[in-house]
């Protein structure tokens, strides 16, 4: 067991590992209707399961779409309850499958304006902006609503990640994990930023809201009204909340630690996290050198769509968002507690049929991978287990 869990490790930092290889677990998006959608709601639809360049989806989103009139399954059912005040057809969006149960995050009717505010803002193309040109971590400060407070706080969050960006180190990366690397060892810098979020902002009120689901109770009272902060590394991944005091230099610290040094487990599933919804074609600017977690869940039918298995200081304005970027090694762990443009987005969203289809290739190469390191493992296991023997009979027999 412990041969396999060092095999899996990485001297690569987390945040660049993440950036490279792991590919965000989408959203799932019902839109809920009674009867035929008019020509308007298809276009809508069809702007959320737009495609890049390539002819793949450039958001983490799967979307499918319910005809409440034609016998819905009982998740959709749940979900219109859920959601009785809004006008149909209307528009439900919820976590993804393996952050835990899913839950809905985005509501409204399906117009123009409620599919802008779901797939995209301008702090999301910020906080993409940033780490796509090299930002290691993008702190975001979710205020409390109580001026002075938030900007103590939000001075003294900046202040760590001065310190911190200009005392920590970067890993040495060994040669044998060079290769796990679309760009040079030698251009890899630490360098950490903070935006602010206001909780009244509509235009970052899907934003918001994807933060709050981060982790299961941030949305209980003794929490809801107190100041957070989010760290945002790799493809848009919130690491965790940092929370009222908890917001706090060493906690600060630790994550930063955690987020620059070493990756000490490269499978995503086994990492602290939850992604973010973003409308970003991560492929076209990053070439990942293996395809690592890339498979989405298949979809046997409705009732189990989005159902998975198992980051000197300068001003920004962004929508109430300022930012500050040094530069150097970070680092994180568990606690409760904005660059030139990007370059846009080419598209959206994912259709059921397209996800199934990318799952099933994907799937298959992940399969074959995994047959061929389990089969390195238990061979590595069986010549250690010789060795041991081998030196149990030679000392025996006195040699």
């Amino acid at each position: 067991m412990v041969i396999a869990a060092q095999a899996i490790a990485c001297s690569i930092p987390v945040f660049r590992y993440a950036l490279e290889n792991w590919r965000p677990d989408p959203y799932t998006a019902f839109v809920l209707h009674q009867g035929e959608l008019t020509t308007e709601h298809q276009k809508l639809i069809d702007t959320l399961r737009s495609t890049n360049f390539a002819g793949t989806t450039s958001a983490n989103l799967i979307v499918g779409t319910v005809d409440l009139d034609s016998e819905p399954d009982e998740r959709s059912t749940q979900i219109r309850k859920e959601n009785a005040d809004i006008t149909l057809p209307c528009l439900v969006v919820q976590t993804p499958g393996k952050s835990g149960q899913p839950q809905s995050v985005f509501s409204s009717e399906l117009t123009a304006t409620g599919v802008a505010q779901l797939i995209g803002s301008p702090l999301r193309v910020s906080i993409a902006d940033r780490l796509l040109k090299g930002d290691s971590v993008v702190w975001v400060y979710l205020e409390s609503g109580v001026t002075e407070d938030d900007d103590e706080t939000f001075a003294m969050l900046n202040k760590e990640l001065v310190r911190l960006q200009s005392e920590l180190k970067l890993p040495e990366i060994e040669d044998e994990d060079l290769d796990e690397l679309s760009a040079s060892a030698e251009s890899l810098r630490i360098q950490f930023s903070a935006v602010r979020l206001s909780r009244d902002d509509v235009q970052e009120s899907a934003f918001r809201d994807m933060l709050l689901h981060v982790e299961h109770d941030l949305l209980d009272e003794s929490y809801v009204s107190q100041p957070m902060a989010f760290p945002i590394f790799g493809r848009g991944r919130a690491l965790y909340a940092l929370v009222g005091e908890g917001l706090a230099p060493d906690l600060i610290e630790e994550a930063c630690r955690f987020l620059t040094g070493a990756c000490q487990c490269t499978v995503k599933a086994e990492n602290p996290g939850v992604d973010i919804l973003m409308q970003v074609d991560w492929d076209k600017f990053i070439q990942p050198t293996e395809a690592v977690d890339a498979s989405l869940p298949p979809l046997a039918g409705f009732s189990g769509f989005g159902q998975g298995p198992d980051g000197s200081s300068s001003e920004v304005t962004v929508s109430q968002s300022t930012t500050v970027a040094p530069e150097e090694d970070r680092a994180a762990a568990p606690a409760k507690s904005e660059s030139d443009a990007v370059p846009p987005p080419e598209s959206t969203a994912n259709d059921a049929t397209a996800v199934v289809a990318q799952g099933g290739s994907e799937a298959t190469s992940s399969s074959s991978n995994a047959v061929w390191q389990n089969a390195i493992y238990v061979l590595m296991l069986a010549g250690a287990a010789v060795g041991v023997a081998t030196l149990f009979l030679v000392r025996r027999s006195g040699g």
